[in-house]
């Protein structure tokens, strides 16, 4: 038995359908708060009311002229009014009418939109009302017409839409009530069934559509979530969990809602771990004494980093990193829910998954502390990219091994480590460096509270130089670039110094799911780039 491939047993996989999973077999108070406003409580859904809803969405996108596997692309987040907290309603309602859902970041602009839509092959569009005019040019410019479009409108009527623009609630009003949806039961419909199309971070060239079937997402929850129970927005349904979900983030509000409501569990990624590192309020452990295990995920971070935030945990508190993907229906490896790690690593496979690791040449490395590209395999993989013959041919090999892009490794006690992407990695004369080592260092520095590397080429000359983009706390007095050099030239041997040059940005780029877009800071960093200093 290899030492680098997931082995262990799995509870069986459910073979229903999404909706007919979330919603059966539930056993607590289903009139319970699940999903809830945390700005004002009393605004809530409870399991009845979630599975009331789905129902008549179900019913009212077909009347709408949905049919079993159109796409309904939702352009939509968590900061206007009332979607907050009926985002993963119209999901499943979506995923119950027959449809494939689709979300996408409500910032884009209209030709980013449009490309989503494009790809995906959406024929309806639900849509903010913040952002309604660059969706409507969007839907304009990939002939969604009108009467497949709905403003995903507030409470508050802060908005005002055009006339011929209508609710999302008209989709409600329809006199069927609750498990009025398309069910099934069976493996082959379920592997074969799209439920959502997500799109992929996007970080190194244009987002591809990703499919994740029915069994995908039942697979994921079922081997991450009921093998180490941990809650999660569209199971908190299933479970019970209380999930609170907030208008936007603020890192002081955030804190104050964790002491208000006494919340457990903790999912972060990079950026919110740095902003709550740098909160004030975090000196009174109070606001914090209620947590017992949180998580990071999305993009590597650095030990001292993730030590950090563990410091203002309260003691026996668990703080893990943890990897997936879009494409690996969110979770691929964990740390098990109780157990602790401070070394930085990314845990084990989850159940069910098989993990390996190969080199330049395609060949597997069994050699623990090596590094190699990630391949993964197992019922959460994603089916493949939506009419992508070629993305698809790239990311798969022979076996049905998916090529994640990542770099990493695994210890002698199984333990499983994320280096960084492929394509990130810089080449210094034949070494290979890893931005998150570098940024981790500089994140320690006292006057910088967010950091990004890449590498960079001067012209004439083959090697990449690494070169900090920084954002400095005293953005009036930031740290000298000579400062920044030196702090990490005491720390890290000569090849990974920062003789590329150090910039002081405002912010760090980064996508909704707090993944630095390096592509942004490459196209930024050819300017004057002869001039910089190579010491």
């Amino acid at each position: 038995m290899d030492r680098n491939t997931c082995t262990s047993k799995h509870p069986r996989i459910p073979t229903e359908d999404l909706v007919s999973w979330v919603f059966n077999g539930t056993q607590y108070d289903r009139e319970k708060p699940i999903l809830i406003d945390p700005s004002d409580p009393s605004r809530y859904i409870s399991y009845n009311h979630a599975r009331d809803m789905v129902g008549k969405l179900a019913t009212g996108f077909r009347k709408a002229g949905l049919r079993p596997g159109d796409c309904v692309i939702v352009n939509s987040g968590n900061d206007v009014g009332e979607p907050r907290i009926y985002y993963p309603i119209v999901f499943l309602g979506v995923v119950a009418a027959g449809g494939i859902f689709a979300g996408t970041n409500p910032g884009f602009k209209h030709s980013e939109l449009a490309h989503h839509i494009k790809i995906s092959k959406a024929k309806f569009l639900i849509s903010d009302p913040e952002p309604l005019s660059e969706s409507l040019a969007a839907a304009d410019a990939t002939g969604i017409p009108k009467e497949k479009t709905w403003i995903f409108d507030t409470t508050e009527g802060n908005f005002s839409s055009p006339k011929d623009i209508k609710s999302w609630k008209t989709l409600l009003q329809t006199p069927e009530s609750s498990g009025n949806w398309i069910a099934f039961n069976d493996l082959e419909t379920s592997k074969r069934t799209p439920a959502a199309i997500q799109f992929s971070s996007g970080t190194t060239g244009l987002p591809k559509a990703a499919m994740l079937s029915h069994y995908n997402i039942v697979a994921q929850h079922s081997l991450a979530y009921d093998t180490y129970p941990r809650p999660y927005p569209v199971s908190a349904l299933r479970a019970g969990v209380p999930t609170y979900i907030m208008r936007r983030f603020d890192v002081f509000k955030y804190v104050q809602y964790i002491q208000k409501y006494q919340v457990t569990d903790l999912m972060v990624v990079p950026p919110i771990v740095v902003a709550l590192i740098n909160c004030p309020l975090l000196d009174d452990p109070q606001y914090m004494k209620s947590v017992k295990w949180g998580f990071s995920g999305a993009a590597p971070l650095g030990v001292s980093t993730q030590a950090r935030l563990r410091e203002k945990l309260p003691a026996g508190a668990a703080f893990t990193q943890i990897f997936g993907m879009t494409e690996t229906s969110c979770l691929a490896l964990i740390t098990p829910y109780g157990e602790d790690d401070d070394t930085g690593s990314v845990g084990r496979p989850i159940p069910g998954l098989e993990a390996k690791l190969v080199d330049d040449d395609g060949s597997q490395i069994t050699a623990s502390g090596i590094r190699g590209e990630l391949c993964l395999r197992g019922p959460t993989i994603f089916t493949g990219y939506f009419e992508n013959e070629q993305a698809n041919k790239e990311s798969f090999d022979d076996e049905g091994w998916f090529k994640t892009g990542d770099v990493a490794y695994f210890s002698q006690d199984s333990k499983w480590y994320i280096v960084d992407r492929k394509k990130e990695l810089i080449k210094v004369r034949g070494f290979q460096v890893a931005p998150p080592e570098l940024e981790a260092v500089l994140l320690s520095h006292s006057e910088v509270i967010d950091a990004a590397v890449i590498g960079v080429r001067y012209p004439g000359i083959e090697d990449e130089h690494p070169k900090a983009y920084v954002v400095a706390r005293d953005k009036a007095n930031p740290p000298s670039e000579y400062e920044l050099k030196a702090f990490l030239a005491k720390r890290l041997v000569k090849y990974k110094w920062l003789t590329g040059g150090v910039t002081i940005v405002n912010a760090i780029p980064k996508n909704p799911s707090g993944k630095i877009l390096k592509k942004l800071l490459r196209q930024q960093s050819t300017v004057g780039l002869e001039n910089k200093s190579k010491i």
